[in-house]
């Protein structure tokens, strides 16, 4: 194997997160000599997943506490895994200080002492799990002052522990503040409406980045002696001075750009600006992506974050695979090479990226298990994307993809037992869980029969079940289903390359069954396409989810202009047409067609259809031409015609014919042609199975 650390050497750091080995969690990475061993040969930065998170480092409850004070206690896995970096020579980037998750909730309380809003009994009963939920009534809330204390206590005192135990050196990095930011919550800066905003204010950021350089300031000169340099020398002490990050997700998003440069920029009459005085050292960009995000959109905001900052790193990456096919760590693998190859592009022109984290080793325990997002499997293979991250550096190349041949045929899910009595396995399906939560068959709710799918525990409106409708890609559907739901509505979302699209919509008064069923198209220009069932939950409940007797049955494969791409391509040999959608000439007079502008006769124009390979079709297309004859067939090596008709002189014409695509062919693409060379418009393309 090529050694990632060394190849991506002279770049920046490659690095990876992992968590400690527990009685529970076996899978695990720190604690297993072989995924340890892995780790120290590929990778020069480590991260603990978990295990420095205020969760489990907030002393609260130990006897040094006091209102005011807040210490750091470092939890037994956290110090075994920095004394393993530590003793094998590799860094640690620390994660991390301040985050609204996976925080107490008593420290934000008097005494340390929380008191909830009880949740509804009925709610409750429905849902036991809504108890952990609870919010915190403000009545126990302590003030602004006595909170900033705490913040600063801990801060101090983890440092001090840091330097203190000898890991100065070792962590060159620290998450100050982690995802501050949430549009949805809809306060006016952007920012999330967490604990630490509603008891400090929105400038709890600028206090933790305050508190976290002085005390990297004050404990590196308390300390230089121990690690051999100099408590004046500015120089020789930042050698064991982290850099400090604010780290978020979908920070290249507009949105959140916007919300991220005026947190930054944001000052008071108490204080200055985080920029301005100089608190923040870097960005973090978690890149949790899928293999369908577009990277130049991430690329800008990175290039345009390394503009404001010293330092930008992405530091919780994978990349989901959207594609559930054969080439699933194909596409995947592709995502990964254009990347890194723009990663090094935006290194080599000045943009000062210090290092890449991978969010997790192997595949198996992924925080998104079932998505596959990361460079190993869980026996430590190679996957294509690891072999990604070298090529973007070798310049080799990943490949073709796999020829796949897609079952078009009728769905129907109605979740029983199989004809030899077993019980059916959603996941082979094509069914998952999107976000946290619990997928499963149920025998208590069933629309017809004795079985549904159930999803009963889900953490927000954003989780949800979904479907992988890959094999209709560039097609129509309609798809249906009953559903069971106590929330406010359910939807099903088309979620294509990243753009959502609502399919279908209902709402959910009466705690009974309810057909939802919608019509779309899905985009030809995807490797993969899913459906997702949300559910917009009531205030203060999270409602189950029961599906049954789904369908999803084919339309046909459409094209009638009318969205920002289309399917159409250019066909000529040496003299190539213009094809442009314009919205002056359609069949019905109101929408889009295809202008085929040429100069040429053999410039013309082709629809892919290899979808349909293998099968019984019939074509039709609509043709607006000055020529005599229109002519449509099969194009290849050897073109072939299957029709001929005459244009009818100044008006639409339609054209059609019947085929049989031979199941050998690699691609398949239906051609137009006329007899002349005039320009000619093209409308409402459609193939359809054959009947019979």
């Amino acid at each position: 194997m090529t050694s990632l650390k060394e190849l991506y050497r002279e770049y920046f750091k490659i690095g990876v997160a992992g968590e400690r080995i527990s009685e529970r969690w076996t899978n695990h990475e720190i604690g297993n000599p072989d995924k340890e061993k892995l780790i120290l040969s590929q990778f020069n930065s480590f991260t603990c997943a978990n295990e420095l998170k205020p969760a489990y480092n907030m002393g609260f409850a130990s006897p040094e506490a006091t209102e005011e004070y807040l210490p750091f206690v470092i939890n037994p896995a956290a110090k075994a895994m920095l004394d393993w970096a530590k003793e094998n020579g590799i860094l640690v980037r620390g994660h991390v200080l301040v985050w609204h998750s996976q925080c107490p909730r008593e420290i934000f309380c008097k005494g340390y002492q929380p008191v909830t809003i009880p949740t509804d009994p009925e709610v409750l009963a429905k849902n036991p799990m809504m108890k952990h939920f609870e919010k915190l009534d403000p009545v126990c809330y302590v003030d602004r002052e006595t909170m900033l204390k705490r913040l600063k206590s801990y801060i101090f005192s983890l440092m001090e522990y840091m330097y203190q135990n000898g890991y100065g050196r070792l962590i060159y990095a620290w998450d100050v503040v982690n995802e501050a930011m949430e549009p949805a919550d809809k306060m006016p800066d952007g920012l999330r409406n967490s604990y630490w905003y509603q008891v400090i204010g929105s400038d709890f950021i600028y206090w933790a980045f305050r508190y976290a350089k002085d005390a990297v300031r004050e404990m590196s000169s308390r300390y230089a002696a121990q690690y051999g340099v100099s408590a004046d020398d500015e120089e020789t002490l930042g050698a064991i001075q982290p850099s400090l990050f604010y780290n978020d997700y979908n920070e290249w998003m507009k949105d959140r750009r916007e919300i991220l440069h005026a947190l930054l920029h944001h000052s008071t009459e108490e204080h200055g600006s985080i920029l301005g005085e100089d608190l923040i050292d870097g960005i973090g960009m978690q890149g949790h992506l899928s293999d369908n995000n577009d990277i130049e959109e991430y690329m800008a905001a990175l290039r345009e974050y390394a503009a404001l900052v010293r330092e930008v790193q992405i530091t919780e990456l994978d990349v989901k695979c959207t594609c559930t096919n054969a080439n699933a760590e194909y596409y995947q693998a592709c995502f990964y090479k254009r990347l890194f190859e723009e990663l090094l592009k935006a290194r080599r022109e000045g943009a000062n990226i210090t290092a890449v984290i991978l969010w997790g080793l192997t595949d198996d325990n992924s925080w998104i298990r079932g998505a596959n997002p990361l460079l190993f499997r869980a026996d430590l293979s190679c996957k294509k994307s690891y072999d990604a991250l070298v090529y973007a550096v070798t310049g080799e190349s990943l490949g073709e993809p796999q020829q796949i041949f897609c079952d078009l045929s009728d769905r129907l899910y109605d979740f029983e037992t199989t004809e030899s009595g077993e019980e059916v396995n959603p996941e082979e399906l094509g069914f998952r869980m999107r976000g946290f939560g619990e997928m499963k068959l149920c025998r208590d709710m069933a629309h017809s029969g004795s079985c549904s799918l159930a999803n009963e525990r889900r953490f927000g409106d954003w989780c949800g079940i979904t479907y992988d409708a890959s094999d209709f890609i560039g097609q129509t559907v309609e798809l249906g289903a009953w559903i069971h739901c106590t929330g406010q509505a359910v939807e099903v979302i088309g979620d294509f390359a990243g753009e959502c699209v609502s399919v279908a919509k209902v709402t959910t008064e009466k705690p009974e069954w309810q057909q939802i069923t919608g019509t779309v198209k899905i985009p030809a220009n995807l490797h993969s396409a899913v459906f997702v069932f949300l559910v917009k939950d009531r205030e203060g409940d999270i409602s189950p989810l029961y599906i049954d007797d789904m369908t999803v049955h084919l339309l046909g494969q459409q094209e009638g202009f009318e969205e920002k791409q289309h399917i159409a391509a250019i066909r000529g040999a040496g003299h190539l047409p213009f094809l442009t959608v314009v919205d002056y000439e359609s069949r019905d007079g109101k929408g889009h067609s295809l202008l085929v502008t040429r100069q040429e006769k053999d410039a013309t124009v082709k629809f892919p259809i290899s979808s349909y390979i293998g099968h019984s079709i019939r074509v039709t297309v609509y043709v607006k031409t000055e020529d005599k004859m229109i002519k449509m067939g099969l194009d290849g090596a050897v073109s072939v015609q299957w029709t001929q008709v005459e244009a009818l002189p100044g008006q639409w014409t339609r054209v059609t014919a019947a085929a049989e695509l031979p199941r050998d062919l690699r691609t398949a693409e239906i051609y137009l042609e006329t007899d002349g060379n005039a320009d000619f418009y093209v409308d409402d393309f459609l193939v359809e199975f054959e009947e019979g």
